[in-house]
């Protein structure tokens, strides 16, 4: 069963909590010990012959994080109409992707701080998006934020390389979340 369909893009219905704004999702939760919502999104291409992909993309060399890798997400603006938008959006702003239905959470939420003290839960999506049939997404960095991209198998992520390019993550956390997605993948 699917949901939002009113959205322009369905969800499972165990996101329901998540179809609001951040404002009003932080607004229930007045004793949590983070103030800013950020999101990820998890593209799986299932199609390669090689087994289950992930969409990785690498930081600017003139950005945070420098050179690392991770997948699209960023933070939940004031204009997202729910968190799922902001997923969404983040993933069409940073790899030119549409998303077509957000499958579920993966992972648990990750926690952190930014170097200016923002107290941030990141919360991770498994995302279909809009393909050509029987070919992979066409990938469109914006450049400000991300050089380069690749498609990982578990294996690569293991390896931590696909093929010749190194995969240093931004975190051990979102190292970890990146191979539950492939858990994820499988157990759906």
């Amino acid at each position: 069963m699917t949901k939002g369909s009113t959205f322009g893009f369905e969800y499972d219905p165990l996101l329901e909590e998540f179809a609001v704004s951040k404002d009003i999702y932080l607004g229930a939760r007045p004793d949590a010990s983070y103030n800013f919502v950020a999101t990820a999104s998890f593209v799986l291409d299932t199609e390669s012959s090689g087994g289950p992909r992930i969409l990785l993309l690498q930081r600017a060399a003139s950005d945070s994080n420098p050179n690392k890798w991770e997948p699209p997400g960023g933070a939940c603006d004031d204009e997202d109409e729910t968190i799922l938008h902001a997923a969404l959006r983040e993933l069409r702003e940073e790899a030119g992707l549409e998303g077509t239905h957000i499958d579920g959470a993966v992972g648990n939420p990750h926690f952190f701080v930014t170097r200016s003290g923002k107290r941030v839960c990141q919360f991770n999506f498994a995302v279909r998006v809009a393909t050509g049939h029987g070919t992979p997404p066409v990938v469109k960095l914006d450049p400000e934020e991300h050089q380069n991209h690749v498609w990982a198998t578990e294996h690569d992520v293991k390896a931590r390389r696909v093929g010749d390019v190194d995969l240093e993550f931004t975190s051990d956390e979102v190292e970890r979340n990146v191979l539950l997605a492939f858990k994820y993948a499988r157990e759906k």
